[in-house]
């Protein structure tokens, strides 16, 4: 919502009270000499004060003000709704929302009155109340800015981006040149995939304010859309200049690099988000994937471990720490990482893995016990539950063949590919590496691969 202008509010009361102390001219008779500077009357002395107190951002210092409001100001309509505002930009929400309901008695029409009651019942996040609020702005003034705006970034917030973009419309209808409508509205198109509008608005911020940094950055995310990096690295470092503190601009660089070949930049750009802003896991999460690409296993591992640190929740990291984990053989901590995997994403590579590095530790109970409860949750009929019953039972090489043909008709190659992984993994198990690396090359033969189970079958070519 817009803020009050407090400033030409004063002015405003301000001139009035000039007007009327300096509307009687001075007697003819008046002698030059006798002449005294006159002295405020005590309204324009308080607006003064007021004033004085603003321009030095002492907010407490002009709440406290208000204490000495001469009788003839308080009923004043501005200087209610400055106090209001006044009282939001210091945080007691309780006093702002009764001065403003207070105006609302008299006037249930005034716009100035609900927009701060609409700005306390946001900051005490009743959403019942501020919703509320907002429409009666809307049903007064359907096409009010901030009103719009404010409506429009909360359908953002929920994901419903085409009334969010409906709404910034309209706020553009009454302001065509607004810069956080035209942003939000530009945003919006970017979010529905409708390049040519986002683009169009991005340009036309850009011809009113060439410094609007927000803008820049998603220039930048449109060139690398086109793939033209170069070009994204430059909107994105001049977004950067304007605004050096914004860790967000630091991740598109740092990606904008790597798409160029520079890791060294790309990894420099993510480390100063990290430092702007230590808890930023994305950054963590691109400094891990980026170490991983070159082979830096030990500081890939680290940064996956700052990711889980920073968002438990985000179970990609988990799984892989746990393959890296797997590489080193670290096994008791290989498979803490795919259990918490799990317990955010019930792919059953997870506990089938820890069955097998029990398997491989010559820990049979425990590797069957993870087995049979696995099975529990699997569709009978598919060829999964085959596989890790074939695990589980040590089936004999008439049953592996069986399974190795049913393997090879699923017709999604990626489920394809898991599964001649881990019937590789088997073999190597029990001993036939050269069999196993015959699965391990069907597996890296595949094109593409969306499962994370290739890497640990190229790992498992290299031995």
């Amino acid at each position: 919502m817009k803020k009050i202008n407090l400033l030409m509010i004063l002015v405003f009361v301000v001139q009035g009270f000039f007007t009327s102390c300096t509307s009687t001219p001075l007697s003819e008779n008046n002698n030059i000499s006798s002449i005294q500077e006159p002295q405020d009357p005590p309204n324009v002395l308080f607006v003064k004060q007021l004033q004085d107190k603003l321009n030095q951002n002492d907010l407490l210092g002009a709440i406290e003000h208000f204490q000495n409001i001469p009788d003839e100001l308080k009923d004043d309509l501005d200087l209610k709704l400055l106090l209001a505002s006044l009282y939001i930009s210091f945080g007691d929400l309780d006093n702002s929302e009764k001065i403003a309901n207070e105006i609302l008695v008299l006037n249930p029409e005034n716009l100035d009155a609900l927009e701060i009651l609409s700005m306390t019942y946001r900051a005490m996040n009743n959403s019942t109340k501020y919703k509320s609020i907002l429409k009666q702005i809307l049903v007064i003034d359907p096409y009010n800015v901030s009103a719009n705006i404010t409506q429009a970034e909360d359908y953002a917030l929920n994901k419903k981006y085409k009334l969010s973009r409906d709404s910034y419309r309209k706020a553009l209808q009454t302001e065509p040149n607004n810069i956080d409508a035209l942003f939000g509205y530009a945003q919006m198109s970017y979010y529905l995939d409708d390049i040519d509008s986002a683009k169009t608005y991005f340009e036309k911020i850009l011809q009113i304010d060439s410094y609007h940094a927000p803008t820049l950055a998603y220039m930048g995310k449109l060139s690398a859309e086109d793939m033209n990096y170069l070009r994204a690295t430059k909107y994105i470092q001049e977004a950067i200049k304007l605004d050096p503190t914004n860790y967000d601009y630091y991740l598109d660089l740092g990606d904008y690099f790597r798409n160029q070949g520079k890791y060294a930049e790309a990894i420099n750009a993510w480390t100063k988000a990290t430092e702007i802003e230590p808890t930023y896991f994305l950054a963590y999460a691109y400094l891990a994937g980026c170490y991983d690409e070159q082979n830096e296993f030990d500081l890939a591992l680290e940064n996956y471990h700052k990711v889980i640190e920073t968002n438990p929740k985000y179970y990609y990291a988990y799984e892989a720490a746990g393959v890296l984990e797997y590489r080193n053989k670290n096994f008791p901590v290989a498979r803490q990482m795919f259990d918490k995997a799990y317990e955010y994403n019930k792919n059953y590579s997870y506990p089938l893995l820890n069955a097998a590095m029990y398997l491989q530790e010559k820990d049979t109970f425990n590797a069957k016990k993870i087995l049979a409860a696995l099975m529990k949750t699997m569709d009978k009929n598919s060829t999964e539950f085959q596989l890790v019953r074939f695990y589980h039972d040590s089936y004999s090489r008439n049953a592996e063949s069986l399974l190795i043909s049913k393997i090879a008709k699923e017709d999604n190659s990626n489920k394809r590919g898991k599964l001649n992984f881990y019937m590789g993994l088997y073999n190597e198990i029990n001993g036939s590496d050269t069999i196993a690396k015959e699965f391990y090359v069907k597996v890296t033969n595949m094109q593409a691969p969306m499962f994370f189970e290739y890497r640990l079958a190229e790992w498992g070519i290299e031995k």
